[in-house]
């Protein structure tokens, strides 16, 4: 039971981080039951586990409902996870209007549970974008806090790369959102006409992840 509640939170952080178009990056998990569980008959069945706080972030705690349909019995649990993230702070007072370059940043890794505002993960690049208010040296650096430098513009055309190991192709589409690179961007397929989502690798250039 340990195994299988470790196994889901494992899978609901690593979904979590490829939505967010982050890389893998590695978590503790401690578990708890429980001490009714010593009083329980085997379950004769799979056992099934609910996650409470759906649409919390996969961090943190994490409570459980275990269940069991053969026996009937309910138990309660819960999943600790304790995850380092790697984010953008400020290496120095940077006043408001400024445009970012690389000085002005500093990767340090953190505990995501403890992160109280808004941040910005260290894979996300930051230079060109302009400060819309004044952040202190060490202050953590949130999307909010910055004007994106786009590197791709809704309307305007850019180059689809499509990838999968051992093919490669392009195309041309156009952009229907703006998007910064690193983020994700809905385009149209100007060959197919079809809507579809891509990630911004450089200026004027998306990518389609598979």
């Amino acid at each position: 039971m340990t195994d299988g509640l470790r196994a889901d939170a494992e899978t609901a952080l690593g979904e979590y981080l490829r939505q967010q178009g982050w890389p893998e990056t590695r978590a503790d998990y401690q578990v708890w039951l429980s001490p009714a569980v010593a009083h329980l008959p085997a379950c004769r069945q799979a056992v099934r586990f609910q996650a409470g706080g759906q649409y919390r972030q996969p961090w943190g705690r994490r409570p459980y409902l275990v269940e069991c349909t053969e026996p009937a019995w309910q138990l309660r649990a819960r999943v600790e996870v304790t995850l380092m993230l790697p984010v953008w702070v400020a290496a120095r007072d940077i006043p408001k209007g400024h445009v970012i370059v690389p000085e002005d940043l500093l990767e340090k890794s953190l505990d995501a549970s403890r992160l109280q505002r808004g941040f910005t993960h260290s894979s996300q690049p930051l230079a060109g974008s302009k400060s819309l208010r004044h952040l202190r040296m060490g202050q953590l650096v949130g999307e909010l806090d910055l004007q994106q430098a786009w590197a791709v513009r809704a309307g305007e055309g850019v180059l689809i790369r499509a990838g999968q190991p051992g093919f490669s192709a392009t195309t041309r589409g156009t952009a229907l959102s703006n998007g910064a690179i690193g983020e994700g961007v809905r385009v149209r397929n100007l060959g197919s006409g079809k809507e579809i989502q891509a990630w911004v690798v450089d200026k004027g250039e998306v990518e389609t992840r598979f």
